[in-house]
């Protein structure tokens, strides 16, 4: 950058401000041959630290991203199971609904038939239980008057003998 100077610039003041301007030049010149020396003479020491700096940050970044990655999958994983849950669970509740229409269509249609419902023979079956339980007390019954007449004859004949 050039540096301006204050006052009026004349025609000596304009050749010495070319001079100057060669000098800034010149000076320019030989810092950046001076920095070209350094970078040379330092040069497989700075390419080691920045391959370390580099591994570093590739390394850093790796890391970030296999989280990042890792995070992302677990997430989209958690939604698909979430989905597959309740896709499951709404299936199971069709299937539910499909077979209690199936029942009541084939109940429906056994009744049309003339079948009894569940509930008629369970009641007719207790019935029959009932009514077997009535007559086995009546054929004990019958079978005990019986048996007495005949024992009583059976004593009674030896006797008249």
């Amino acid at each position: 950058m050039a540096v301006k100077k204050k006052g009026k610039l004349g025609a000596g003041a304009a050749a010495s401000g070319g001079h100057n301007l060669m000098d800034s030049a010149h000076q320019i010149w030989l810092a950046g041959l001076g920095a070209l020396s350094r970078a040379q003479a330092g040069a497989p020491k700075i390419f080691e630290e920045l391959l370390r700096e580099g591994a570093k940050l590739q390394g850093g970044a790796f890391e970030t991203a296999q989280r990042t990655l890792l995070g992302a999958f677990a997430g989209a994983q958690q939604q698909v199971r979430e989905r597959v849950d309740s896709v499951r669970g709404q299936a199971g509740e069709t299937w539910d609904q499909l077979e209690k229409i199936f029942q009541m269509r084939v109940q429906r249609a056994m009744h049309q038939l003339g079948m009894p419902t569940a509930e008629e023979i369970t009641a007719l079956t207790r019935r029959v239980e009932q009514l077997q339980a009535s007559v086995d007390k009546l054929g004990t019954r019958g079978t005990a008057a019986r048996a007495a007449p005949r024992r009583r004859r059976a004593a009674a004949a030896p006797q008249a003998d």
